[in-house]
This record gives structure tokens, sequence and C-alpha cells, in this order.
């Protein structure tokens, strides 16, 4: 099997507190560092009440000073918020931190509804920059690399020292369009086979990806839960069902409910079209996951997978950790 990691979103639950929440998270990081996953990444959402993950560089932080091995980072940063300067140099930071242990991950998604976003941007210069040229900006920032002419020569970062390396970039996406953008930048990158499932689309993206940038690394992140434990069925009730939002625009957002749908629709004023689907979760035994997993990267494109639980189900989350877990895979 491939080498394996894990996507956090810090899920709460009814009648759960967010620190029962974030302790549920650095469980599973500290299982996932004993057993040999690769990497441990955590999400950005703002003003969400099913999720309590609004700031991944300090539960980053938090996680590598509670774990030996396992490299630790964002998944993602939602860059369209923020300065890459002031991004970059937080990660470059936490690399120092860290024994050089971090990852940063970018995403596009706004990362909550209107309303939080509006809050979140409302000291940015307007027109916003457009995403590819933060991204771009960012990657010059950490690779530091600018000509003489540019506004940012000179600038620099905690990493002051002439030996030390570029923090490793991932970026979020769901088709051939990010899998380019990362390519030509020479990033890697995280294709959220949980939001887009089509194989089609999957392998024309990573074969584009590979085409551009041979030595990258195209990670994909898989819905899975191993649902036995032996020949002991463990419960599984989670809803199969997502709302997509599709703007004029070309932007597309995934909700999970219809509350959050009619939500997000008395924020915006935005003109959009809503496409219910079903998230397709692998599920089954520890073979038949894996079995499901080897059929997924057939084209043999997929250089690492990254492992998304959406249920709320601790016990189950621990599970599929264990069953899946290098040395025993």
């Amino acid at each position: 099997m491939l080498p394996i990691s894990i996507l956090d979103q810090t899920p709460i639950i009814k009648g759960q507190t967010v620190k029962e929440a974030l302790n549920h998270t650095l469980e599973l990081a500290q299982l996932a560092d004993e057993l040999g996953y690769t990497r441990y990444f955590v999400s950005e959402h703002h003003n969400l009440k099913d999720v309590v993950g609004t700031s991944p560089e300090i539960l980053t932080m938090y996680l590598l000073d509670h774990t030996k091995r396992l490299r630790i980072g964002s998944g993602g940063v939602m860059l369209q918020h923020y300065h890459p300067l002031k991004v970059i140099e937080q990660f470059h930071i936490i690399d120092e931190l860290s024994d050089h242990r971090v990852d940063l991950g970018v995403g596009k998604a706004p990362g909550g509804f209107p309303k939080v976003v509006d809050v979140l941007q409302e000291e940015l210069q307007k027109p916003l920059p457009s995403f590819i040229e933060k991204f771009s900006l960012l990657n010059h920032l950490n690779q530091q690399d600018f000509d003489e002419a540019s506004a940012y020569h000179g600038i620099r970062t905690a990493h002051r020292e002439e030996n030390n390396q570029p923090v490793p970039i991932y970026l979020l996406g769901t088709s051939k369009k990010s899998a380019l953008q990362a390519a030509e930048v020479k990033t890697g990158i995280i294709y959220a086979y949980f939001i887009n499932s089509d194989q089609s689309a999957l392998e024309e993206a990573a074969e584009a990806y590979h085409s551009l940038y041979p030595e990258g690394r195209f990670i994909v992140s898989i819905p899975a839960v191993v649902t036995a434990d032996g020949s002991q069925k463990l419960p599984f009730r989670f809803s199969q069902r997502h709302y997509e939002l599709l703007f004029d625009s070309g932007e597309r957002i995934v909700l999970n409910t219809k509350q959050q749908v009619e939500e997000f629709k008395a924020e915006s004023t935005a003109s959009f079209e809503v496409v219910e689907k079903r998230m397709r979760i692998i599920s089954g035994t520890k073979e038949e996951v894996t079995a499901t997993l080897d059929n997924i990267n057939r084209s043999g494109l997929i250089d690492e997978w990254m492992l998304h639980m959406p249920v709320q189900s601790h016990q189950l989350r621990m599970n599929t950790v264990k069953q899946l877990a290098p040395a025993t895979s």
C-alpha cells in the first residue's frame, strides 16, 4: 500500500466541549505518530457549528509539540484571507521550532459562509488579488528568490541561514486546473477525492501534474472508514449527501447539509446553482478498503493517500487509523 496520511477537520458533536474535540484530534495524531503515518493535516473552518478547527497554524504547532516523528501541517490555510508574507513567516517560525517537521497546505475555499468571509477580508485591499497571484507570491517568499526589481527583494523571514530548506507546500484542489497550478510553481498537490470522486477526472489531473512536474507529489485525500475490527462489525451511521454550490465565476463550494445551504443563501448575494450529490465513502473491512484504494490507483500515478474520515464517531475514526496503519497494511 502507498504511504498514508490523515486529514482531520476536528469535528465536534452535540454535547461535546471544544476541549474534548481538540483532545480527540490530539489522540488521533499521537496514534498516527506511533503507527507510522506520514503526515497529519488539520483544516481551517470559520463559524461552523460542527467543526472547531479555526486556526490550523496554532493546532499544527500544538500537535508538533506532542508528537515525535509525524509531519504535521495545515489542510489548509485559506490563503485568500491573509497576506502570503504573514503566512510564510508563521510557517518558517513553526519549522524552526519543530525540527523541520511542518508542511504548509494551502486552500482556495473560503472556509466559511459569506458573513464571516467578509469579516476576514474587510481589511484587505479591494479588488483582492487572485488566488493564483497570492499562491505564486507565497512560493517566492518561501523560496526567497525574488530578483532585485521586485518590491519583495531583500525581505527575509525566519529562514535566514543559507542552508535552510523551504517549507514543503501543498495545494488543495479538485481538478486538473488545480493540479497544473501546483505543478507550474513546483509544489505538491492534495486532490480532494472526497469532493470530486470522478475517476477519469482524478487520472486526468494526476497525469497532467506528473507530465509537468515529474518529481512532484500527487496526494489523494480519500473518504474511508474501516467498519469492522476483525469479525466484529462496528456502528456506522452518517449522511452520505452533500451539496455543491456552483457559481457563475467557476468557484465551487461544498456543504454538508440542507440547513447549511439555506444559511449560505441567507448570507450571500451571489447567484449559484445547488447540486445534491452523494459522497462516495469507502467502507468495509481493512481488506475491502485497501482493495478499493488499489483500484482507484490503477494508473499508478498516485504517490500517497490522505485519509479523510467523514464520521463523528471517535471510536470508528480510531479503529480506522489502527486498521489502515502502514505497519499492518
